[in-house]
């Protein structure tokens, strides 16, 4: 999707929330759910046919924290491009909803969000309310950040705690330095036991067609059971097909989409990833009993999200001239560098554990370009008038 299209799809979100009674959890959650597909399809075009996941929720949540601190074309941009704004009329209040209705009943999810600033920032106190106001309670606690090792590994241990330690690593080496002043965290955890557990005998080696068309002998459970399940088309006029995989409970289901043809690429799906086209997909599945082989896999990805989210158009933001913190300090000028995602998934005969751990960086704005003569160098004394050159010299040891 091209920059002009997403901003006309975020435009037409932000009009109609405008214009529509307040969002209540659900309509929150199609429009989390959209923002969040259409990054991942801007992420995809970087990895290709490589194992990825992503986290929607996770990546909003911080990103939504970044509204409240922003002003100015950066903060339209990221209204824009999320297809909301959090000062919209109920949307504070239907993300709160949301976050509770996620909680539900036969799954675990726990949700963790944590803003840490850098020790003498003076944060203003109508950010400090809004934050509050929009966001719910949230962990607001000051860190040395400018001790850049330090910091992350606070922040890595913060992230590995709440993801029961399937996240580890999220800030990767050198990604702090002295100037950052803020941090917003978010760590989610699933964890989900099938309705219908895989009989753990079935499990047996079954070939796997890579991308390359080569194949691999992998773990493939199998089961036969009643599931919802149905055969689509795509508008391009590749036939797929989909499958609901529901957690005990009933609540929460792993849905599987995949082409009809064993050979054709995965990529033709990957357009068809939004929110209104799996509600219609959901919709239409129908109830029937089916041999059910799925491969038990493992995932883990590291994202620096700063790529994807500038081809949704989130661009000033990240310039330093352009990005505009004044709601959040007056004391410096701040400017946003890397959005990092870590993301791990497991799924077994048992069930599916899945964690996400996001945190966006926020900087002080760099210095003017240094220009550190620390080698030999040439010199001229010059009348600027006339250009003429008084002295000239070399220096190879000061």
């Amino acid at each position: 999707m091209q920059m002009t299209q997403v901003a006309q799809v975020a435009l037409v979100a932000l009009a109609a929330l405008a214009g529509s009674e307040p969002p209540d959890p659900a309509g929150m959650a199609q429009l989390v759910t959209d923002f969040g597909l259409r990054l991942f399809r801007a992420a995809l075009e970087a990895r290709g046919d490589t194992n990825v996941i992503l986290s929607p929720y996770g990546a909003t949540s911080v990103l939504v924290a970044l509204q409240v601190a922003t002003a100015g074309r950066g903060r339209r941009q990221l209204e824009e491009a999320m297809g909301f704004s959090i000062d919209a009329p109920g949307v504070s209040a239907a993300l709160r909803g949301l976050r509770r209705a996620l909680r539900g009943q036969g799954h675990t999810l726990e949700v963790a969000q944590g803003l840490f600033v850098a020790r003498g920032v003076a944060l203003r106190g109508p950010f400090v309310t809004r934050l509050a106001t929009a966001l719910g309670p949230r962990g607001l606690a000051r860190l040395e950040l400018r001790n850049g090792e330090g910091a992350r590994r606070v922040l890595n241990a913060w992230a590995r705690a709440r993801t029961r330690g399937l996240v580890s690593g999220l800030v990767p080496p050198g990604a702090l330095s002295p100037r950052v002043r803020l941090v917003v965290a978010s760590a989610e955890f699933f964890g989900g036991s099938w309705g219908v557990p895989f009989p753990p005998g079935a499990t047996r080696a079954r070939p796997f067609l890579r991308p390359d068309g080569s194949e691999a002998a992998v773990p493939m459970m199998a089961t036969t059971l009643r599931l919802r399940c149905g055969e689509f088309e795509s508008p391009g006029g590749v036939p797929f097909l989909a499958a609901e995989l529901p957690y005990a409970g009933g609540e929460v289901a792993l849905l599987l989409l995949a082409p009809l043809g064993r050979r054709v690429p995965i990529v033709t799906l990957a357009p068809l990833l939004d929110a209104r086209g799996v509600t219609a997909w959901v919709a239409q599945l129908r109830t029937a009993t089916r041999e059910l082989a799925l491969p038990r896999f493992s995932l883990e990805t590291s994202w620096d999200l700063r790529g994807p989210l500038k081809a949704l158009g989130i661009l000033d933001l990240f310039e330093p001239e352009r990005a505009d913190f004044s709601p959040m300090t007056g004391e410096e000028q701040l400017v946003l560098g890397p959005v990092l995602q870590k993301v791990r998934m497991e799924v077994t005969e048992n069930g599916t554990e899945a964690a996400s751990a996001s945190a966006a960086v926020v900087y002080s704005r760099m210095a003017p370009p240094e220009i550190i003569l620390d080698r030999p160098f040439l010199f001229l004394i010059r009348h600027r008038p006339t250009g003429a050159v008084l002295f000239v010299g070399q220096v190879t040891e000061p």
